[in-house]
């Protein structure tokens, strides 16, 4: 009985052994693959400057400029993840657009999830759009269009 259990035991250590050195022939492998890499990304090299801010359509920027712009900075500066994304938009909104999105700021404060992009740049787009689209209809209608 004992001598089954060295065996079996014995049989255990040359497997873990040999385990053990297919792991290491693996981590060689994986390293040398990691030096063939470029080192960064395009993106990371490509100079792009921080988007302008948004306050609303009467800062002479459509809501749709502003998204694209935010979009490439987040790119550019590999900037992926949605929540970090909403958070870059944050910085560069400014009232009164800042005020209507004002419970996003009490979610990154209370440290709560903030959603996803889509969700962001539609609320955005609700907001912007639908007032845009008044606007210009009052002013065709005003200009007798």
């Amino acid at each position: 009985m004992l001598n089954g259990a060295i065996n079996h035991y014995n049989s255990a250590l040359v497997t873990a052994y040999n385990r053990i050195n297919t792991l290491e022939a693996e981590v060689t492998r994986f390293r040398g693959e990691l030096t063939r890499l470029p080192r960064g990304n395009v993106a990371s090299k490509a100079r792009v400057p921080e988007p302008p801010t948004f306050a609303g359509s009467e800062n002479k920027m459509h809501l749709h400029d502003w998204l694209s712009q935010i979009a490439l900075y987040c790119l550019a500066s590999g900037i992926t993840a949605d929540n970090q994304k909403i958070m870059c938009a944050l910085t560069r909104l400014r009232a009164p657009t800042s005020t209507y999105m004002k419970s996003y700021y009490n979610k990154v404060q209370a440290g709560q999830g903030v959603g996803s992009w889509g969700d962001f740049a539609q609320e955005l787009k609700n907001i912007y759009i639908q007032r845009d689209d008044k606007e210009g209809v009052r002013a065709q209608s005003l200009n007798g269009g």
